[in-house]
């Protein structure tokens, strides 16, 4: 039996805790050389082998880490230390499964060890299991009471599993130790004021949560004077007072608001309200729009304001405010007017309003240079504007040669306005020709070298036209001068759209690996976005950020519903389904190598061996990482493509499953995988979210004939599918 770390020699248990400091301050080839001293006398000390497992974990060495750790459980199966350090490493790989397991067992041996207790609250609230972090929480506040960012874990643990009741309960009991102004936690913190301000605000919000308004509105009126969010205090008092019935005090509470924010959707619709009035009860529109007009008097500047009318209104209204709205924007020449009245064209009479009453100024301004309001001849540029409008207009309803003529119309009068060659560019690719598109937006990048977002446009069309080469020497013109790799900086910066056409355009051209390569950079992304809550589970309670905090769990709960990460993984898919039927053809896929000739240019434009960076720039270029897989090349000779696409699956159907291509994508894996109850699975799927989509027929007729074709699986087992296929 192995020895625990005290009952080691006096030396060696000082070396045991050196080498746990020195993992502290991540000096892991020093903690490693310590623990191989204590090794050499006590070569089979568990604890001490798991501990250099975890060194080595950090220095790169994970088949060997695994394997000292598990020997290390072997020989010392009932020590916390060696648990909690198979934790920490699976952790640090992002298995939070296996490392709650791991915490499990280490409190088994040191069920009162907080560090052990607090770790593991993390991992439940990672793996979202919250009735467990209720529990391990309430531990750690038993043993400790006095320290806040335990109970306020406990109260927001509670809040996560809907007991709001007792999480007011947790917080009221122990808010004295924040509150009081006797508190060491007031001594030395510049950010107490805040602290104690997040605290109150958080407590008054429970308060709502439970249903009790009144209660909430008298707290507010007390914890004012000790409140900093000025404006979260007061967008709490007029909700509060709404739900209270208490109509004109809300109304006032919103109009307060409203002069601190007139742009606010939320204000305003909550003045409304107080009114009793409401956007989509048709009933409420003469009324509202009386008050909306009366708020357009006070807040002239407001666009909110401006554009509301437009969504609820119809007929002369409609008209008028539209009239309103265009003509302001035309004489401010704002080139974003027909995105923001898109949203509107979704009703048909009022996307044909707007068609008319854009024509009738282009009617006026050709012949008398005015428009009906006039007092004197409108500047070239309302015209130009005006047929800046018309000519999107007609692009969205498929009249390309019509769009096409008016944009030829506004750039001859503006030649240099950059907005009008992206709006070509656009009607262009709508209409087919993404080559023309590409060289339109190219043109109007030369117009302005120092505009970003033409950049990046110019960038998604060179790639959309599958010019990858160029729209790299393009895109790294806006990377920071002194980044030392340049497309690396790309990836670094989470550059997700960039990753995902750059493997669109991969995949056009038939290579398959560079195209994985990218779509895993986009999956590598949105799994840093969801891993990198983990540290905000305990650093949002010792900052008092609660309100803050749950509301980044719900983002984080959606992360993966990014259509950006659900396009790529759908790609991925079909790139692993692909690779998998050549292989199966007999004619895998051999990854295709970088083009020797071609050498990456560097800083100053000059060809260079062995660097790989570009920027508008001046400056030495500086040695590129080595890309250990420049032509995905791992992907491409992975085990097994499916298992590989499986993964992307199974993050599909637990994200957005309610949309029928994810039901499709597993359909393909589930099939050339055999697994013929998840292909029906998914059948039964998409038809219960359209039962008349173009795919299930198909999908039927080919898990019917792979059943036929396939003599090894029970003819018992294949008949219940044809069963149920049948239904």
């Amino acid at each position: 039996m192995s020895l625990t770390v005290s009952e080691l020699p006096h030396k060696e248990q000082a070396l045991f805790r050196a080498a746990l400091k020195l993992y502290e301050v991540k000096q892991f080839k020093k903690g490693l050389k310590t623990c191989d001293q204590i090794l050499k006398k006590f070569s089979d000390h568990g604890e001490t082998l798991a501990v250099k497992g975890m060194f080595l974990a950090h220095l790169e060495r994970r088949e060997d880490a695994y394997e000292l750790i598990k020997r290390g459980i072997e020989i010392s199966p009932k020590s916390s230390i060696s648990w909690h350090v198979y934790g920490i490493v699976c952790r640090f790989d992002e298995n939070y499964e296996e490392a709650a397991r791991c915490y499990e067992e280490a409190l088994k041996a040191d069920s009162e060890n907080p560090t052990i207790l607090r770790e593991l609250g993390q991992l439940y609230t990672q793996l979202r299991q919250y009735q467990k972090l209720v529990e391990t929480r309430s531990r750690i506040v038993k043993l400790d009471s006095k320290t806040p960012h335990f109970w306020l874990g406990l109260a927001v643990a509670h809040q996560l599993t809907g007991r709001n009741d007792l999480a007011l309960k947790v917080v009221s009991t122990h808010e004295y130790i924040v509150l009081d102004e006797t508190s060491p936690l007031k001594a030395n913190n510049p950010n107490y004021k805040i602290e104690v301000s997040e605290l109150l605000m958080y407590k008054n919000w429970l308060m709502e949560l439970n249903g009790n308004y009144q209660l909430a509105v008298d707290n507010l009126k007390e914890i004012r004077p000790r409140v900093t969010d000025v404006t979260a205090w007061k967008e709490q008092k007029a909700k509060l007072l709404l739900k209270l019935d208490r109509k004109e005090a809300a109304a006032l509470a919103y109009q307060d608001l409203i002069k601190r924010n007139p742009d606010s959707n939320v204000y305003i619709c909550g003045y409304l309200s107080c009114n009793g009035l409401d956007i989509s009860r048709p009933d409420d529109k003469d009324a509202v729009l009386e008050i909306i007009r009366g708020l357009q008097q006070q807040f002239p500047t407001s666009n909110t304001l401006k554009f509301l009318p437009l969504t609820f209104c119809d007929g002369d209204d409609f008209a008028k405010e539209a009239d309103k709205l265009a003509k302001f924007s035309l004489r401010k020449g704002i080139p974003s007017l027909f995105t923001s009245m898109k949203t509107l064209y979704t009703d048909q009479t009022k996307g044909e309003a707007l068609g008319k009453l854009f024509e009738g100024y282009a009617s006026q301004l050709h012949d008398t240079k005015r428009l009906d309001d006039s007092t004197a001849d409108e500047p070239l540029s309302v015209s130009t504007w005006c047929t800046f409008y018309l000519a999107q207009h007609a692009d969205y309803y498929g009249n390309y040669e019509r769009a096409l003529q008016l944009m030829e119309t506004a750039i001859s009068v503006s030649p240099d306005t950059v907005d009008l060659y992206m709006v070509k560019a656009k009607i262009l690719k709508h209409a087919g020709d993404i080559r023309g598109a590409r060289d339109v937006m190219d043109f109007g990048r030369q117009k302005d070298l120092n505009d970003r977002f033409i950049n990046t446009r110019t960038v998604k069309y060179m790639l959309r036209n599958n010019e990858v080469d160029e729209a790299e020497k393009t895109i790294v013109l806006f990377v920071r001068d002194d980044a030392e790799h340049m497309i690396q900086e790309i990836v670094d910066t989470q550059t997700t759209w960039y990753m995902r056409e750059r493997g669109h355009a991969y995949r056009r051209l038939g290579d398959i690996g560079r195209a994985l390569k990218h779509f895993h950079q986009v999956a590598h992304a949105f799994a840093t976005y969801h891993n990198d809550q983990y540290d905000f589970h305990t650093y949002s309670m010792r900052k008092f950020t609660m309100r803050a905090y749950v509301d980044i769990l719900e983002w984080e709960d959606q992360v993966f519903t990014d259509p950006v990460y659900i396009d790529s993984a759908a790609a991925a898919i079909g790139c692993y389904v692909d690779l998998h039927d050549r292989k199966a053809a007999g004619s895998p896929f051999v990854p295709i190598s970088a083009d020797v000739s071609k050498k990456p240019l560097t800083r100053n434009g000059t060809a260079k061996t062995g660097q790989h960076n570009l920027s508008a720039g001046v400056g030495e270029a500086k040695q590129a990482a080595v890309d250990v897989d420049p032509n995905g090349s791992t992907f491409v000779k992975a085990e097994s493509h499916l298992e590989n696409a499986l993964k992307f699956v199974e993050t599909l159907e637990k994200s957005v499953g309610s949309q029928p291509e994810t039901h499709v994508s597993a359909f393909e894996v589930h099939l050339r995988m055999k697994k013929y109850f998840l292909a029906l699975k998914s059948i039964n799927s998409l038809r219960a979210i359209d039962d008349n989509h173009p795919s299930l027929v198909p999908m039927v007729v080919r898990i019917n004939a792979a059943l036929d074709a396939d003599d090894s699986f029970a003819a018992p087992m294949k008949a219940a599918l044809k069963g149920q296929l049948a239904k």
